[in-house]
Formats: C-alpha cells, structure tokens, sequence
C-alpha cells in the first residue's frame, strides 16, 4: 500500500501545486503540508477537508497527460479526460483515505446503488440502423463502442420484452475508458430491466480479480435491478484468447474477439441475420450448461430467512459484521416474547424463522468458529429508544426496540454464548465500521451481503473467489482488533460494564 505521504507529494507534483496554495485551500499552516508531504503528520481525520482536498486536486488535474497519470497510479482506466471532475474527486478522495477501490468487497459495498443511473447529456450520433439480414464488422475499440450502440438501439426499438444473453469475457477497458458511453449504457440497461427484459450473463474468469474489480462497478447497479442472472464457468480457461456475446434471441447479436487483456486489436461482428442469431443462442445454451450460479440478487424480503438458514447448514467457519446485535444471538425467550407482541407479520415470521434457527446456530458453534462482529450501543441511545432489534433484517415495517432490561438480557446471552462455546467470538465494533449494509460469511461456500437502505437488497454471493475475498474483507478487520486470549476477557469486562449501567 502507498503511504500517504507519497500518494501527497505524487498528486502535488502533476499538479503544480505549492504547500502554500494547497494550504490556503484547506485552510491549514504550510508548515502542516510539509509534515504530511515527509510523513511526520498523517491525512486528517475531519471528512471535510479530506473532501475540499480531494476536490482541489480533481480541478487542477485537466490535462490529458495529468489524468493519464492518475490513470496509471490508481490503476483505473476510467480516469481520462471525459470524467467529470466531482468523479475524480470521488476517486482521489478514497484513494488519500487509503481505501483501495481495486479491492471487490470494497468496490461491491460502494456501488450496490439504490436509485437508477441517470444517463448523462451526450452528443454521440445514433448509429445508423440495421436494414435486412445483414452482417457487419467493426475494428479496434471504436467498433466495440458503435455495435454496443446499435445493440441498445435494436433492444430498445422491441415492443415486448425479452431475454438478452451474455458471455462477458473482457474486462470492459473499451468501455470503461469512455466515461460518458458508460454512464449512458448503463442507464440504457437499466432502463430495458425497468420495461421487464430479463439477463442472463456468464461472468469473466477471474484471472486478474483487481482489474475485474473496476469492470464490476459498471455492472453492481444493474445487478441490484434484480432482473439479471449471473453464472461463472468452474473449471481453469485460458486468458489468451477472450470473446464476448451479446445475443437476443430472434433478433439480433453481436459477437468480439480479442487476444489477450487490454487488447486494442477487437474485431466485433454485429449481426440480424436469424440462422446466425439462432446458432449463437444455441451456443449460449450449451455453455451455460457448463456454468454454475455466481451469484442471486434478493429484494424479497421472504428470500432473507432461507439464506441465512443455508449460511448455517454449511459446514464451516463463519464470520459476520451485523449491526447493532445479531439475531442469532438473541435470547430464545426475548424472540418468543417479541412474536407474541407485535401485530406485523413481517415480523411474526421474522422471529419465528429466529426461533427456527436456533438449535442449527448453536450446532454450528459445537463444530465451527464463529466470529459475531456487531456495533454496541451506548446505554444513553438505548434509553432514548434509538436501538433496534433485528436491525439487520432490512424492513419496511417498523422495527420492535430494545429497552435498557432487553438490551441487558441480549448481551447477559452473549456473555453465555462466550462461556458456554469456545468457538464463540464477539467482538464490539466502533460505529464508522458499520455502514448501511451487513455482511455474513460461511467459508464453505456463501456470503450473503444485505444493504440496509431502502429498498432492502441482499447478494447471494456462491462463486468461490468471491466468497473468499469476503472473508478476508471480513478477517482483516477482525485481526486488526484481536480477539483471542487476554482481548477476550477484555470483551466480556466491557460487556459487564454496559449491562451495569442499563442496570442503574
């Protein structure tokens, strides 16, 4: 990882700028820039001026060879003279901050969008339309962009909604390298989802997982719509020789092959003829039935309990971050007494399916370690009725709250779970650790992520090097902390002393 002293002087450089101008723009002493720049201070904490830093930076950075700079730097080839400057700034700001957008945990968290993609105002001309059963080539990068056009205009131009099938075998630098082409095809996908067509893609193999990680951000938003379902071929491929399809069926496809990663030597073939479009379909079928699920997008909340029940049917350890406390830990007669109390179904099936659970969760803990990474409450918080229980079930309805005896009575159960399994590990978190999702991950084959905001989204994560990379996302941060020997006893103190405050 690139200090931060160095990533400083590097932006400083390109862009011709003093201690004294970048210190009046943040309104600190130059004296501080100079501690930064040797690595004697480091970034301030305060969001604000990391923010007014970043942005400076992103104005003064316009020309062509400047952002190439930054491309290489980052490793983003998105970074180009096309990218709005508050998009760069987003950039620039989390990279100072240290967080490593080429990480896919990372990049998945940040991008799981909530809203549909705006397309941008944009001057490219429409592609000339497709007459007859015709065949035709196009060249070089510029070839891709000008079929994907007329993909999305042939998709558009359909009355009744259909299926689109996809091998997706690149990485996307064509694409992503056009900031203004993405943004708008994006939104075009989207748009079509909204209208009812369904997708089916086949992922690329993750030969270079950083340099997918990029490519993933152009299609989170699309994933989170719901309507598209994602495969990945389990078995070794070849990264020499990639090829991708865009076919829909009675239609039209479109067809590119390439050598090699960063290739710039595409033929892509754009084609309505029906026999070739029906042998392409036929193609596709045969390939997909090599594949496996990557992963399930779930806006149902129903979809919620058998996941979470399947996280605990598989051997293997788990490691979670959940906030504020997790339901299987709840007390087993808090869960009963909070079904009996509430009028909502939802959460009459919410609690049952806890109920449910619980002789699996605590089998689990005879056979597998789990790590139980939640955010604690102060007791002023709880008193003031702000805390909610199960807070990460993502629902509409109004969830129950604790009070300072219930919430005593959750963390007495974690004290007993900590003495009762050995496996058992709790470790409070502070808040900045526990955004607007929660993650759950079993290293036997599933991570379940689960965004908070409305609506409610979870991604059911089953392809292995992504599942692998969750639990590192998630090990990471519990190492960082420790939670074995004396840490545990340091736990179960503060515990002991939250629950005597509630009590008084």
């Amino acid at each position: 990882m690139i200090p931060f002293a160095e990533k400083l002087s590097f932006l400083m450089r390109i862009a011709s700028i003093s201690n004294k101008e970048l210190a009046a723009e943040i309104s600190v002493d130059p004296s501080m820039i100079s501690l930064m720049r040797t690595g004697k201070r480091r970034l301030s904490k305060n969001p604000v001026q990391v923010k007014k830093m970043a942005s400076f930076f992103a104005r003064r950075c316009s020309a062509a060879f400047q952002r190439q700079a930054l491309s290489d730097m980052l490793g983003k080839v998105s970074i180009n003279t096309r990218m709005p400057v508050d998009e760069l700034a987003f950039c620039l700001e989390r990279w100072l901050q240290g967080e490593n957008d080429s990480d896919l945990v990372g990049t998945i968290l940040q991008n799981i969008q909530p809203s549909p993609t705006q397309p941008p105002e944009s001057d490219e001309p429409p592609a000339a339309p497709t007459s007859g059963n015709q065949s035709l080539f196009f060249y070089g990068e510029e070839g891709r962009r000008e079929v994907m056009y007329r993909m999305m205009q042939e998709i558009q131009s359909m009355e009744e909604p259909s299926s689109v099938l996809m091998v997706v075998d690149d990485n996307l630098e064509w694409l992503l390298s056009d900031y203004p082409m993405t943004k708008k095809i994006q939104a075009s996908l989207m748009d079509v989802m909204e209208r009812g067509f369904t997708f089916h893609q086949i992922m690329p193999p993750l030969n270079y997982i950083n340099r997918y990680a990029e490519s993933l951000k152009f299609w989170l938003p699309i994933y989170a719509t719901g309507q598209i379902k994602v495969y990945y071929y389990p078995r070794l491929r070849g990264n020499l020789y990639r090829h991708s399809i865009i076919v829909v069926p009675g239609r039209c496809v479109q067809y590119a092959a390439s050598v090699g990663p960063g290739s710039t030597s595409d033929i892509t073939m754009f084609s309505t003829d029906p026999k070739l479009v029906s042998a392409f379909v036929n193609q596709f079928r045969e390939h997909i039935s090599l594949c496996r699920p990557a992963l399930n997008v779930h806006t149902d909340l129903d979809d919620y309990y058998p996941c979470i029940s399947d996280v605990l049917s598989r051997p293997g350890d788990i490691i979670q971050m959940v906030s504020p406390l997790s339901t299987n830990t709840l007390p087993l007669e808090l869960a009963e007494r909070c079904m009996k109390e509430t009028d909502s179904p939802i959460w009459k099936t919410a609690f049952q399916a806890i109920i449910d659970d619980r002789a699996r969760f605590e089998e689990h803990l005879k056979q597998y370690p789990l790590i139980d990474m939640s955010r604690l409450a102060t007791a002023e918080e709880v008193r003031a009725g702000r805390v909610y229980i199960g807070a990460e079930i993502p629902s509409n309805a109004d969830h129950p709250r604790y009070t300072p005896q219930t919430y005593a009575f959750h963390l007495q159960n974690i004290l007993n779970l900590m003495d009762q399994y050995e496996n058992y590990s709790f470790l409070p978190r502070p808040i900045k650790d526990h955004p607007n999702y929660n993650l759950v991950v079993n290293e036997g084959g599933l991570a379940l992520m689960i965004r908070m905001q409305q609506p409610p989204l979870m991604l059911e994560l089953r392809r292995p090097e992504m599942v692998i990379a969750c639990r590192e996302h998630l090990m990471r941060k519990a190492e960082a902390v420790e939670y074995n020997g004396i840490h545990r006893e340091k736990v179960r103190m503060e515990l002991r002393a939250l629950i005597q405050e509630l009590g008084s």
